[in-house]
């Protein structure tokens, strides 16, 4: 991939430009010609960048996450690789927070990430225990990102 894509693409998400949008602002740099970045010449594609650069949050450094976030998508990992859930991504486990969480967001929620860290620990330590069983409540955890 061209490093100029590459860096289209980290300031499409940096600033939060979802894929509609993001051929939208391709068609107006373009004239109309295409709605992919990689069909677009290089100065077309430094006019895209600054166009993204000045659409991105100034502080583009990744802020760091609480420790006790880290430690529940760590976890989300380890349940994956376990073969308990299909998905390892943030978005599956941030659904599986909400669905636990009655609704509500693991941000909204800081107080409760203890209780869901000791949940997912204990799926965990069931399934070290029943190896043979990667299931939970007898039914395999789908979660769609």
């Amino acid at each position: 991939m061209n490093h100029l894509i590459k860096r289209i693409k980290t300031l499409q998400n940096l600033a939060n430009i979802d894929q509609d949008a993001h051929k939208q602002n391709v068609k107006d740099v373009s004239m109309g010609r295409t709605d992919s970045c990689a069909r677009l010449d290089d100065p077309e594609m430094h006019i895209l960048i600054l166009r993204y650069q000045n659409m991105a949050p100034k502080k583009q450094g990744k802020q760091q996450l609480p420790p006790q976030l880290k430690m529940i998508y760590s976890l989300w990992g380890q349940l994956h690789t376990a073969g308990l859930v299909n998905t390892n991504s943030k978005q599956a486990c941030d659904t599986f927070c909400e669905k636990y969480l009655k609704g509500k967001t693991l941000a909204q929620s800081a107080a409760q990430w203890h209780n869901i860290i000791e949940v997912l620990k204990a799926w965990l330590k069931r399934a070290e225990k029943h190896p043979q069983n990667n299931t939970e409540n007898g039914s395999e955890v789908t979660t769609h990102a």
